[in-house]
């Protein structure tokens, strides 16, 4: 492995409102093709298109020209600074051009070889309630359209030529909080989206579907039931307008064979039960994993991962659609369903949903529970009810308000909103999880616009049985459930993962470390220090038969304040893009 050290950059600026010159717009896009349901269904090689570049959320490419046997050579071949806003995002890219649709929903294109900047469209930002409305963190390519979801609840298509608004959509009211920050995505010919920011403003979030020529709603699912509808009782009689919670704040996954898509939701609010007034009621959706049909929107099956719960563990997190043999071991896997048959090939919902950093996996067209397993320590989930369709949370941790509790993880999450990936390779999913608990006491609380984050007081600490290490980077077979290699380290792990064809698995931490491990046994073969932590979604494409490997970075650490020693500069927002030296 070859250790480098800060880069030295020139990188390429971009100011709002420049003008670029038509002859670079046109060379750039003299290559593109628009497009279609069968390039989503089935991308080119060299292209990524959507949020996890495939329907089933896998974050895997098959490029394979960096390998392991060549990662050290590693160069930058070219970088940019990114808008200092919220660093969330996944580049995308199509036939040579990249677009980047940064916080607040900052835009721009430019040619995916050298950063050259082709257009920009720059949002109006709106003041928010909602203190973290402005983390984009992807948009979908679609015909000739790249199609946003803003921080102030609008649904937009631009020109991707040019970047001129084509059409926008009002889907929801920001003056109430309401935003996306889990962008939208193409499932069946529809744009799919998932509203957020329902704390303490209005009684439930939503999943749409819109036409992609002009954002007409075509259907809306509520992720939080309403009076006569199933799942109105596990809300123990609460009115519905003081029903709060269920954003849908990451994108979707979708199961083509099954006309299906899957959405994760997140937490009730306020927080805990007593300060909901729901009793011992499950308060569906809430962290549930909701099938929905494609065509009308209904709910075909639930699954919820953690019933009542308290402690602000959200699971609406990236879902994954695999074909596997699902064939769990005991002794290593903590839960598995009595009736399953080992051996069986199935496509599986699979992944880790929450914040709780356990690995479920659900029949796809059933929902069925088939196993679960942690991957960091938690104490919050206790047992699986498969018959009643969900995780039950520990009652020892359901305190009084003003009672102090001892819950892992902590509110921070084992995982976050930073996606695993999925390499078909190896069957096996690759996981930044981290071994973070807190102290943590209900307050009393009077619904208010954006107020969520005074449900409780949290301290968070290291769990002491990872002796002072937070990161733990993490292998786990899809088929059997079993850890295939586990790094574990000090500095805690904020970042999404790659994993390519070239037999890599590409994250980073919150020392500023990018990193390439090899997929079969985790050997750390290239590493680099950057400006910032990694927040955004590594990718990787081609162009002209050359592979880039793009890190957006930018943001301070998840986790970084559990290991104080490891100080940076905050600020830093930049997208490093490597490439093997020509020749």
């Amino acid at each position: 492995m070859r250790y480098r050290g800060l880069l030295k950059l020139a990188v390429f600026g971009a100011i709002a409102g420049t003008p670029i010159a038509a002859t670079a717009q046109t060379t750039a896009f003299d290559n593109w093709t628009p497009v279609t349901d069968e390039m989503l269904a089935n991308p080119a090689d060299g292209d990524w298109l959507m949020w996890r570049r495939n329907y089933g959320n896998w974050g895997y490419s098959p490029l394979d020209q960096v390998n392991a046997d060549n990662v050290d050579d590693l160069n930058l071949a070219w970088a940019v600074t990114l808008d200092p806003a919220s660093n969330e995002m996944t580049p995308l890219v199509h036939d040579g051009v990249m677009f980047m649709v940064q916080g607040c929903d900052f835009t721009q294109a430019v040619d995916a070889t050298n950063g050259a900047l082709l257009w920009e469209y720059r949002r109006d930002v709106v003041d928010h309630a909602a203190g973290l409305a402005c983390g984009n963190r992807n948009p979908v390519l679609y015909g000739d359209k790249l199609y946003i979801a803003t921080h102030d609840a609008f649904l937009i298509a631009l020109d991707v030529r040019t970047g001129e608004v084509v059409w926008e959509q009002q889907v929801g009211d920001w003056t109430i909080g309401h935003h996306y920050s889990g962008g939208p995505q193409i499932f069946g010919g529809k744009l799919i989206a998932g509203m957020s920011g329902c704390y303490y403003i209005n009684s439930r979030c939503w999943i749409s579907a819109h036409d992609t020529e002009t954002g007409e709603e075509l259907w809306r699912t509520y992720t939080i039931p309403g009076p006569g509808e199933f799942g109105d009782e596990t809300w123990n009689g609460v009115p519905l307008e003081a029903r709060y919670g269920g954003s849908a704040w990451n994108a979707g996954a979708y199961a083509p064979e099954l006309g299906l898509i899957y959405y994760g939701v997140a937490v009730p609010i306020p927080w805990g039960s007593p300060q909901r007034g729901t009793g011992d009621g499950d308060v569906l959706y809430t962290n549930s994993t909701i099938a929905i049909d494609e065509d009308t929107g209904e709910i075909v099956w639930y699954f919820q991962h953690m019933a009542n719960e308290y402690w602000d563990l959200d699971h609406p997190f990236a879902r994954m659609v695999v074909d596997t043999a699902v064939a769990p071991t005991a002794g290593e896997v903590q839960w598995i369903a009595d009736d399953l048959t080992p051996g069986e090939t199935r496509t599986v919902v699979t992944g880790i949903p929450g914040k709780t950093g356990i690995v479920w996996t659900l029949d796809a067209a059933t929902g069925d529970f088939l196993w679960a397993t942690p991957t960091n320590y938690q104490n919050a989930m206790v047992d699986v009810e498969p018959e009643n369709r969900r995780g039950i949370s520990n009652p020892e941790l359901m305190v009084p308000i003003g009672v102090e509790t001892f819950v892992c993880p902590s509110a921070g999450g084992g995982i976050n909103w930073q996606s695993p990936a999925y390499s078909p390779q190896t069957n096996a999913i690759y996981a930044p999880v981290n071994n973070v608990c807190n102290f943590y006491t209900l307050n009393e609380v009077t619904p208010t616009i954006g107020a969520h984050h005074g449900s409780a007081r949290t301290r968070a600490v290291i769990w002491e049985g990872a002796n002072g290490n937070v990161g733990a980077f993490t292998a786990v077979s899809v088929e059997t459930g079993e850890f295939l290699w586990q790094h574990i380290q000090r500095a805690g792990f904020g970042s999404s993962v790659l994993t390519t064809g070239g037999g890599l698995v590409v994250t980073g931490d919150d020392a500023n470390l990018l990193r390439v491990y090899r997929a079969t046994d985790g050997e750390i073969l290239w590493e680099q220090r950057v400006s910032a932590s990694l927040r955004g979604y590594p990718m990787t494409y081609e162009v002209d038969g050359t592979q880039y490997i793009a890190f957006p970075v930018g943001g301070n650490g998840r986790y970084r304040a559990r290991t104080p020693e490891i100080r940076f500069p905050s600020g830093g927002n930049m997208l490093y893009v490597f490439a093997l030296p020509e020749g």
